[in-house]
């Protein structure tokens, strides 16, 4: 028998937990069915055991300030914090952190069945059902109704593992596929393409040589993800990594085996693996100068015996992998637990969405994390909170909303998804941010909390947290002022470790953020108006009914690609390929005529 909930999230990966939860913020007295495999597995982490890095710990930030999870998971399971880039200037710095894996799903499974109104059903979904354009609900053994979906598959459509010449369906290791799912979103039109991606082998704790190796150490005082983080912080253990790396002797090994590699044989059809996570093989092609790799030997948990080798992604045979790892120093015994593999699977072109994550063609269906075509935890989770948001919204009646490239990590990454059609996995860093200097890590909850509270994503007790934070911070700048520090704030002989100790009664995070601000406070200002300038032609919106095949003096070029990608604002159609800023003119004067009151 059929019966209705609110929303539907398809998936238990990290952006379906995001998605299911922002849905259930939205709606506190809904019900949100969290449809996945194996509910035993919710929260995963399927490759590295870390959260954050280079770009993608801003996200982790910004989903936090929104009201979202990972942050949280993190900082109650991390077992070592590093902020990274810190020879750098702030705008460039990324939080991350290693954590224990199993603690990590845990934590997130934890979190979940603290809302009442989520309920998890172990089920596969054979079907979605669509009438007049709308998504009203999924098949399950029998049908499940709902005003919202939210697809989030993972690397399950048509997943196939390979190691060597060997190959397996799954998505991952020991778990099944979902290939129904993709016969379902051909017929309804939309068009797939397939990725590839790829995990090393994982080794025995007990069969390395760990004193032979260089130790990388965490930060002696961390900075914890959230801004409402565990007590205590950091609440585990905390442990170091080890470095090893490939060698020369190693790179032959793999060239002359490079025929055996399945990207490298034919046997993998997807269009490419990930061009900023590249597997060993490719490291060796395209790096081919390069006589070593470093390798990170990472903990996958506190106890457990498993060792995570970052920086072998690999597919090559089991008989290349053990060679590979017995010619590193200090895994000359090593024992390998588990074979390095790559999984192609299928994705949908993101074009074929909105920046608010639903589809173009079907309403109320919306797509999130790997489906999209990007790779990596972070990536995934706010694309998640982004649909569970919108799904929210949708069941509310009320309007959808995008983030701006201004505004967030998450709203740069959902624009740069709209306005292109990838070719490899998608992955965050700093420098695909324009406006990187607004959007640091340390700032996220100045920028996205109020909003966060607006749409009703935030607690009280973030809330309450944030107004304490902003009070102090008003304080900082105040008191900096009063002491006339500003100007010394500015030189650039004066480092921020002096200016914290000149105002060691506060918070010297806060002090930090505070003199960050002054000290680009010029840069900032300039961001700021060009933003402003901008903004008329960037946030004016496309009307829906606009026929590109109308617009007078248009090139056939421009019209084929506004009719592909059909993008909501006159700024997301400056971002395509194949559109100049003659086409922009001619667009911006067609919607002037568009939106003229007829007369009669």
């Amino acid at each position: 028998m059929a019966r209705s909930v609110d929303v539907i999230v398809i998936g238990g990966g990290h952006a379906g937990v995001e998605a299911a939860w922002a849905a259930s913020s939205m709606l506190p007295d809904g019900n949100i069915a969290f449809v996945t495999m194996d509910q035993k597995t919710i929260g995963v982490m399927s490759c590295n055991p870390a959260i954050g890095g280079l770009g993608k710990g801003q996200i982790v930030r910004e989903i936090d300030a929104l009201g979202g999870v990972m942050a949280r998971a993190i900082d109650a399971t991390g077992i070592m914090f590093k902020m990274l880039n810190t020879s750098k200037g702030p705008a460039v710095w990324g939080p991350r952190a290693q954590a224990d894996k199993n603690a990590y799903r845990d934590e997130i499974q934890r979190l979940l069945s603290t809302r009442s109104n989520i309920e998890i059903i172990e089920s596969i979904v054979d079907d979605l059902i669509v009438e007049d354009g709308r998504i009203v609900g999924v098949m399950l053994d029998e049908p499940l109704h709902a005003k919202a979906v939210v697809l989030t598959t993972g690397t399950f459509m048509r997943g196939l593992m390979h190691t060597g010449d060997s190959q397996e369906k799954g998505g991952r290791v020991d778990e099944g596929t979902a290939d129904g799912i993709s016969t379902t979103l051909k017929r309804l039109g939309f068009e797939l393409g397939r990725l590839k991606t790829g995990t090393p082998p994982r080794l025995s704790k007990k069969s390395i040589d760990w004193d032979s190796l260089p130790t990388q150490l965490g930060d002696a005082s961390p900075v914890p993800f959230s801004d409402i983080p565990s007590e205590p912080f950091p609440a585990l253990q905390q442990v170091d990594c080890r470095i090893t790396s490939t060698n020369e002797e190693i790179h032959t090994l793999i060239k002359d085996n490079l025929d055996r590699a399945p990207m490298y044989s034919g046997a993998i059809d997807a269009e490419s693996g990930p061009r900023y996570c590249p597997s060993i093989e490719d490291k060796v092609v395209r790096f081919a100068e390069r006589s070593a790799h470093h390798v990170f030997l990472e903990p996958e948990t506190i106890d457990g015996d498993s060792i995570y080798c970052n920086g072998i992604s690999t597919s090559l045979p089991a008989d290349i992998q053990e060679e590979i790892i017995r010619m590193m120093k200090g895994c000359e015994q090593a024992e390998i637990l588990q074979m390095g593999y790559a999984v192609e699977y299928d994705i949908v072109r993101p074009h074929q969405i909105s920046s608010t994550c639903e589809t173009k063609t079907i309403s109320g269906l919306f797509f999130a994390g790997q489906i999209n075509g990007t790779s990596g935890y972070e990536e995934a989770a706010g694309q998640g909170l982004i649909a569970g948001l919108n799904a929210g919204r949708i069941c509310k009646g009320e309007s959808k909303v995008m983030l701006g490239r201004d505004q967030a990590y998450i709203g740069v990454m959902m624009d740069d998804l709209v306005t292109t059609v990838p070719r490899e996995p998608y992955r965050m860093f700093t420098s695909r941010a324009e406006h990187r200097l607004l959007l640091r890590a340390d700032n996220s909850d100045e920028r996205l909390t109020p909003l966060g509270r607006e749409l009703g994503l935030v607690c009280d007790v973030r809330w309450n947290a944030w107004e304490k934070r902003k009070q102090e911070l008003y304080t900082i700048k105040t008191e900096i002022e009063k002491r006339k520090l500003s100007q010394l704030a500015k030189r650039s002989d004066t480092t921020i470790k002096e200016l914290i100790s000149k105002l060691s009664e506060f918070n010297p995070r806060l002090v930090h953020r505070v003199i960050t601000d002054i000290r680009y406070e010029g840069y900032i200002v300039r961001q700021q108006a060009e933003i402003k300038r901008q903004a008329k032609t960037e946030n004016r919106k496309i009307p829906e009914g606009l026929d590109p095949t109308g617009i007078s003096g248009l090139r056939n070029e421009a019209v084929d690609v506004l009719q592909e990608f059909k993008p909501a604002t006159l700024g997301q159609a400056s971002r395509l390929a194949g559109i100049t800023p003659a086409d922009i003119t001619l667009i911006s004067i067609a919607i002037g005529r568009f939106n003229q009151p007829s007369v009669n």
